[in-house]
């Protein structure tokens, strides 16, 4: 498996965007912040991704002798669990948009369109049920 500094984690990020854009990931929005995706690969087998937004926080100092500020901002964790049948769940990935900044924005990007996903399958939903009066 590529550590989360690897040259190809970005481009897997990308693929798994584009895959939530065409509908083969979709997301169910655990709360405002959190989304899971579940693909089984077999029976009793696959993967859970779960996209969490934080709020990060960092000090920047702005020169010598200068008083550090505080900046503030979002970054998004993207957490990858084995699905084995019989066997412990534990997370095997990890990726931090707060350690890793260079992933940070593919990350964001990624959980923009998840939540588009989320949000656009709940309002056919809602149009679905008042239709039906």
């Amino acid at each position: 498996m590529a550590s989360p500094n690897s040259q190809e984690v970005p481009v897997l990020i990308e693929e798994l965007i584009n895959a939530t854009r065409k509908g083969t990931f979709q997301w169910k929005a655990v709360n405002p912040t959190t989304y899971l995706s579940e693909k089984m690969t077999a029976p009793g087998t696959g993967g859970r991704l779960t996209l969490q937004r934080a709020e990060q926080t960092s000090v920047q100092q702005t020169g010598p002798g200068q008083a550090a500020r505080i900046v503030r901002g979002p970054s998004v964790i993207l957490q990858v669990v084995e699905i084995k049948s019989g066997a412990p769940q534990a997370p095997i990935l990890t990726i931090s948009g707060a350690v890793n900044p260079s992933l940070n924005q593919k990350l964001q990007e990624l959980f923009s369109v998840a939540a588009s996903g989320v949000s656009e399958h709940g309002l056919e939903f809602l149009k679905s049920l008042i239709s039906h009066d």
